[in-house]
Formats: structure tokens, C-alpha cells, sequence
């Protein structure tokens, strides 16, 4: 372009903003001023509508990411809403989603169990002869090809189990909890009566082989046929991940749990670069029968009531009304209260206020204890509750 036409296109420019601008006090004060008034705030009122009507349709399409990375990755620290959840571990709930609580055994000699590093949720208590014996949920739609070896019921296991309106798998079991079982409408499967859903494993010794899987249990579920009971399967959770760690409580890296003996001790040592826990028993890792370590996003201490109630050394724990309890999360301890109503779910609320501690999104493990003084933790004061 030659500087003749840069000249012709500047002046046209320029005549063209002294006309606009060139308006006297006059035109202003007509309904010629007016009338351009009203088309320019017209316009602007458009433009602006255009411009938020398209955000909002742009900002919806930049949050449809991927579920996992939300869930766990993404809002660090803020309660996860909008979206129904998984009340197991905060996972987006599915249709018509059914729970299986496998009672699992924890004897020395029977482990390392079996599908217990995939348990999005488990509970531990004591049973008789101060062994500790394993409650771990699953999901219908997992596969496991392997879950055991599989135990008998215990009363308090049951009523974890319908908290949750969880398909009990159990073989056989005290006579308090057949008792139980027969009288309510908890949905179980009984090894005792059930025997093709399970089968016994020749590398491992009696009693402690019986060993089940996801498929099987599915195709129990299709031959019960029975609608699943009306639960409150709703739970608070957070995002999650190493950036999502909210000060709340005191610092507290490594939980310890006296059981019993050595071999029942428990240690979940914290590591802050992945914001989970590490299980420890006995001598050394808590693994799997495939050597997978056992990690947890939530450790709970409830403390309630224990009681042994015969020779055999069977126990009777409380699992209704209220008590002290620990949450442990994000390296955290912090002081709670648990609440459960007959019939509810067992809730772990602040202690100074009725609402319920968000957990974090992923497994968590639930350590029932008669005492207080049974759980140590390193702990320095972070912040005032």
C-alpha cells in the first residue's frame, strides 16, 4: 500500500470521528440524541447478553472432565456436590448398585487374605480369643477373582452390614448372629447352605479356605431376587489428592492400635506426597495374597462398648447411640463423635458441631475399639479446634 492511500484511509478515519464527535449540544437535547442514546445502550445490552449466554454454555463444556480426575484431582479441600455419590468411598453411585460385606479372616495363619487391598471400605473389631476379624465391602460390578478366606457372623457385624444394606457373606457363625439373621431381613449368604458360591482352597488349610469372587456373588445376588432395603446411602466427601489437605485437627503421621497380642497390632503409617496411609501388622506390611501393600485414604477409631459374654470368648459390642471417635485424615487426627440412630448409619460428626466429617474420596478403613488407651498417635498441636 503507498503512503497516498495510508494517507486517504487516515483522513477517512479521522473524518469520520470528528462527525461523531462533532455533534452540538443541540443534537443532544432533540429525539435525534435521545433515539442514538437508546440504540447504543440497546446494543450494549445485547452484546452483553451474547457474551454471557455464550460463557455460561462455555464454561459448562470446560467442566466435563474426566470423572476420576474430578473426584479425586480436582476441588481440593471443597465438599464435592452435585453428584450422587458412593457412599463406600465418594465414587459416582451407580443404578440399582448393590454392597457385598465379606467377613474375612484375619488369623495369622490365614493370611494374606485375598481381594481385601480392593475393599473400598473395611471394618475391623475383635472377636474371640483377642483376634481381630475383617468386614470388607464390595461392589457387584468389581472383578475379583478371589476374596477370603471367607468367616463365620458376628452380631455387631451384621448391624454394620445393614447400615450399609450390604448382602452379608459369611460362613455360618455364632449362634446369637444366625439368631439375628434369621429374625431380620438383612439379605446373607450362608457358605453352610450356599456351598456353590464358594469353594475351598487346597493351598490354604481348614478352616480358613473358603474363598469366594465377585462373579459368584453376582450370580448369588440374580438367584436372590430380592429388592435391597432402604438405606441412607449418602455420605460427605472432599476432593481428594495431595493438594487437598484442609487444617483441621492435629498432626498425626503414624496411628498405632493395640489389639492383643504382637500379631494384631496395627500401624497406618501416613505419607504426605500421596495424602494415604500405609497398613502395617505384626512385623512388618499388611499385603494381599498378590503382595499389594494395604493403603487407605481414611482411618476412623470408634470407641464404644465391648464386653465378652461367654466361655468361648464371643463379645458383645455396642453399635447404637453415640461415643468418641478419631478421624484420621490428611495426616490429621481429629477429635469426633460418632451417632447412629437404630435402624441409620453410623455418622462421625465434629465434636462442637452436629455435621458430618467429610472423608476423603477413596478407601477408607473403620478400627472399632472398648478403649481409648488402645490407640496411640504422634501428634503435634497444628490448630484449635
Amino acid at each position: 500500500m503507498t503512503d497516498e492511500a495510508n494517507n486517504e484511509t487516515t483522513q477517512r478515519r479521522s473524518d469520520g470521528r470528528r462527525v461523531v464527535l462533532g455533534f452540538g449540544s443541540t443534537f443532544w437535547e432533540g429525539p435525534a440524541g435521545w433515539l442514538l442514546v437508546l440504540l447504543v445502550v440497546a446494543a450494549g445490552i445485547a452484546a452483553i447478553t451474547f457474551v454471557y449466554k455464550s460463557g455460561d454454555e462455555g464454561g459448562q463444556a470446560d467442566l466435563v472432565v474426566d470423572i476420576d480426575d474430578v473426584m479425586v484431582n480436582s476441588l481440593p479441600g471443597a465438599i464435592i456436590t452435585g453428584m450422587e455419590l458412593r457412599v463406600l468411598d465418594g465414587m459416582p453411585a451407580g443404578d440399582d448398585e448393590d454392597f457385598f460385606a465379606v467377613m474375612i479372616d484375619n488369623i495369622h495363619v490365614a493370611r494374606p487374605a485375598a481381594g481385601i487391598a480392593d475393599a473400598p471400605l473395611v471394618i475391623e473389631a475383635l472377636a474371640e480369643g483377642n483376634i481381630t476379624r475383617l468386614m470388607a465391602f464390595f461392589t457387584d460390578d468389581m472383578d475379583l477373582r478371589r476374596i477370603g478366606p471367607v468367616r463365620s457372623a458376628r452380631p455387631y457385624f451384621i448391624d454394620w452390614a445393614a447400615e450399609y444394606g450390604a448382602v452379608y457373606i459369611h460362613v455360618g457363625g455364632s449362634p446369637d448372629a444366625l439368631d439375628l439373621l434369621a429374625a431380620s431381613s438383612v439379605r446373607n449368604l450362608n457358605q453352610f447352605f450356599w456351598g456353590g458360591y464358594f469353594w475351598r482352597d487346597r493351598d490354604r488349610y481348614a478352616p480358613h479356605n473358603v474363598i469366594t469372587s465377585t462373579d459368584l456373588l453376582h450370580e448369588a445376588l440374580e438367584e436372590f431376587n430380592v429388592v435391597a432395603t432402604e438405606v441412607d446411602n449418602t455420605r460427605p466427601f472432599k476432593g481428594g489428592g495431595p493438594d487437598s489437605i484442609i487444617i483441621e485437627g492435629t498432626s498425626a503421621e503414624e496411628i498405632r492400635i493395640d489389639y492383643s497380642t504382637p500379631t494384631y497390632r496395627v500401624v497406618w503409617s501416613y505419607d504426605k506426597e500421596t495424602n494415604r496411609y500405609a497398613r502395617y501388622q505384626g512385623r512388618g506390611e499388611f499385603t494381599d495374597e498378590t503382595d499389594r501393600q494395604v493403603l487407605a485414604d481414611n482411618i476412623i477409631v470408634q470407641i464404644t462398648d465391648m464386653e465378652v459374654v461367654d466361655r468361648v470368648g464371643r463379645r458383645e459390642v455396642r453399635t447404637v447411640g453415640e461415643g468418641d471417635a478419631i478421624v484420621f485424615r490428611d495426616g490429621q487426627a481429629i477429635e469426633a463423635k460418632w451417632l447412629k440412630e437404630n435402624g441409620g448409619r453410623t455418622k462421625y460428626i465434629y465434636t462442637y458441631i452436629s455435621d458430618e466429617i467429610p472423608l476423603n474420596v477413596g478407601t477408607t478403613w473403620i478400627e472399632v475399639v472398648g478403649d481409648e488407651e488402645m490407640v496411640e498417635y504422634e501428634s503435634e498441636k497444628v490448630r484449635e479446634q
